[in-house]
């Protein structure tokens, strides 16, 4: 079948050799690789030498070594390469100087300034839109006394020219009329103050009474708007009004105005009808006498009821 297993050899530790003439190597005059000058084993002994012998025999050590280590003589010097120039920084600017801060005396003038600019700005703003009347005569008692103090929205029948606009809006063709109220016109019932028709540099305070297109009428002093009669709640109860007017068509763009003690004004029933465009504004709110402070009166009248037919 084949050879028979051989068994395995004992594998022994070799010891260090001498040289046959017993004289030291010439290669190793010092004896520092040979096996009789190591400390502790015999010349010739067959045992193995111990880890601790071997690890502490200088003989292990390379020549440029020690015992105690590497010798510093023996370690290259390192040179480190040299370091790159770093770019020079351009100089770096100056910050800019402070602006020197106002005195305190400037600030507070313009702070004078603003306040005053702001003040006038804000009186502007009042003035074009709220105006000033004191009512002169007895012609709107019992609502409205002589002397009484009036503030009048000059912004209340503010009115746009439509046609104007349309001609920058391509396709945009609003029609008749060609200028409308922008937050709607006088109503039935509104105090309003108006220029005197004439021209005369003198505004009146009067309430609406007829609207454009309607037919106002007067028989034994009460007001009829196209056959209808008016309650109206705010005439003076101890002297009722008398007389009588013909009908009267109030054009399109004007509106018929009485005063409230009907015996004692002079109104549409005289001047006529009264153009929109002479109308300064509407009445909102009396300051006095101080009694009297509050909300302006627009009240505004009703219809009376439908008479019924006369039975034939």
């Amino acid at each position: 079948m084949g050879e028979a297993p051989q068994p395995q050899r004992r594998l022994s530790w070799p010891a260090l050799r001498q040289d046959h003439d017993g004289a030291p190597d010439a290669a190793d005059p010092e004896g520092t690789w040979l096996a009789g000058s190591a400390p502790g084993q015999p010349d010739g002994s067959e045992t193995p030498p111990t880890f601790d012998w071997l690890f502490r025999d200088p003989r292990r050590w390379a020549p440029q070594h020690g015992p105690a280590g590497r010798e510093p003589a023996a370690v290259p010097a390192f040179v480190p390469p040299p370091r790159p120039a770093e770019p020079a920084l351009p100089p770096a600017e100056a910050a800019p100087a402070a602006p020197p801060r106002p005195s305190r005396l400037a600030t507070v003038a313009r702070e004078i300034l603003e306040t005053a600019l702001l003040a006038v700005l804000v009186f502007l703003a009042v003035r074009a839109s709220v105006q000033h009347y004191r009512v002169d005569g007895s012609s709107m008692e019992p609502t409205l006394e002589d002397g009484e103090f009036l503030l009048v929205n000059s912004l209340a029948y503010s009115r746009v020219d439509v046609a104007a606009l349309a001609r920058w809006v391509p396709g945009w063709a609003p029609g008749p009329p060609a200028e409308r109220y922008l937050f709607g016109g006088p109503q039935r019932g509104d105090i309003v103050v108006f220029h005197h028709p004439s021209g005369v540099h003198r505004d009146l305070v009067k309430r609406v009474i007829g609207l454009p297109g309607e037919t106002v009428e007067i028989r034994q002093g009460t007001v009829y708007i196209d056959g209808r009669a008016l309650v109206e709640p705010y005439l003076a109860a101890a002297e009722p009004p008398i007389g009588d007017m013909a009908p009267v068509r109030v054009p399109a763009d004007a509106y018929f105005v009485m005063g409230d003690n009907r015996n004692h004004s002079q109104d549409s029933r005289v001047l006529g009808p009264i153009p929109a465009d002479r109308i300064v504004g509407k009445a909102f709110i009396t300051w006095w006498p101080r009694d009297r402070f509050g909300p302006a009166p627009n009240e505004a009248p009703r219809f009376a009821a439908a008479e019924a037919p006369a039975p034939e």
